[in-house]
């Protein structure tokens, strides 16, 4: 999927770089990935730190392409406050890497130098799913609908001969028109999905406190893979399916040894199916929306690592990016895209170079 360049590689080799809330997420366009827990809230002050060794594990990197949702971290009095530190944090990870260049992508498709970001920090903020919409509609389905879930939230965004069809730019405004669905397939507590459960017979209200998220419903229908490694739970417990069962358990006053496994399946039922409806609701809105554009018939695309919780249409072709490209760039397929999309401008600006020389 990389562009056809005319330019040396290693001169220009470009990462991309998706700040994210709770998540940092890398990619080339030659598909080496890589992504870790970062809690934005709780390590703000050293996120240059981090990124300054996170891509010591890349070779030859001299540009970095920067998307961002991390400013909406309520460690900063302002979003406008969050682009700035995040910038500034990036800016100190290329000149301690001697990284030549970095430039952070906006939701009107261009690309900002770190000087201009002040100005269009609107621009800057949460624009990772545009980076990630504006390939899609170039390179894999022109008509179509991108659906991309992450771990807190899913974007739904119409694509229309080649162009992202929503006008609508910031957080507030995709929430208002459901390009912006917040629940995702890992962080989103049980208690934001559900008011009661049905359990034996009764309608049981749900406690009211992060005892579980959705991650465990998901680990124990066996939709997400087990990590007794991985604590980043709600009680910083293995991510595995016991310790899951006794995260559900306790939504409802109970222990894990007070209920079946098949009641424990059965109320993860209802948190994914609770979890299901609004993405639902936003799909079919959007889908029923898509034009035909002559014999193209618009595609449903899925990116993220959260495609069970997605209700195709009926009359939908899907083109999973999990199987398009690979699992793991799925899930960083933001930070994919917007190095392809700054590639792909170092080789326009390279042509037309070229063909200024010789005119």
């Amino acid at each position: 999927m990389s562009p056809n360049a005319n330019y040396d590689d290693t001169s220009r080799a470009v990462l991309g770089v998706d700040i994210g809330g709770a998540n940092l997420k890398y990619a080339t366009t030659g598909n080496v990935c890589f992504e870790r827990s970062f809690p934005m809230w709780m390590q703000h002050e050293r996120l240059a730190d981090q990124l300054v060794d996170d891509i010591q594990r890349f070779d030859s990197i001299n540009s970095l392409a920067v998307t961002m949702t991390g400013e909406l971290a309520d460690c900063f009095p302002s979003r406008a406050d969050g682009v700035r530190e995040i910038v500034q944090q990036v800016v100190d990870c290329t000149r301690r890497m001697s990284i030549r260049s970095v430039q952070f992508y906006g939701t009107d498709g261009s690309f900002y130098e770190s000087g201009d970001t002040t100005t269009n920090w609107e621009r800057i903020a949460a624009s990772n799913w545009h980076a990630l919409a504006s390939f899609v509609a170039s390179q894999i389905a022109p008509n179509g609908l991108l659906v991309d879930i992450g771990s807190t939230t899913t974007d739904i965004i119409a694509i229309h001969q080649g162009r992202v069809m929503t006008d609508a730019a910031t957080d507030h405004q995709r929430l208002a028109n459901q390009t912006l669905v917040y629940v995702g397939c890992r962080r989103t507590p049980v208690c934001s999905l559900l008011n009661r459960v049905a359990f034996r017979g009764e309608d049981i209200m749900v406690m009211k406190e992060l005892f579980a998220t959705i991650d465990d419903a998901r680990l124990i229908r066996r939709t997400q893979p087990e990590d007794p490694d991985d604590r980043d739970t709600a009680n910083s417990q293995p991510r595995d399916w016991p310790s899951a069962k006794v995260r559900l358990a306790r939504m409802i006053g109970l222990d894990h040894n007070q209920i079946s496994d098949a009641e424990a399946i059965e109320l993860s039922n209802q948190v994914i199916d609770a979890a299901r409806q609004p993405i639902a609701q936003a799909i079919n809105r959007w889908w029923d929306r898509l034009p035909e554009s002559g014999d193209c018939r618009p595609v449903l695309v899925l990116s993220g690592h959260g495609q069970d919780l997605v209700t195709i249409p009926p009359d939908a072709n899907v083109i999973d990016l999990r199987q398009h490209i690979s699992t793991e760039v799925s899930r960083v397929a933001p930070a994919w895209a917007v190095a392809f999309l700054m590639e792909q401008q170092m080789n326009t600006h390279h042509v037309n170079h070229s063909v200024n020389e010789h005119s």
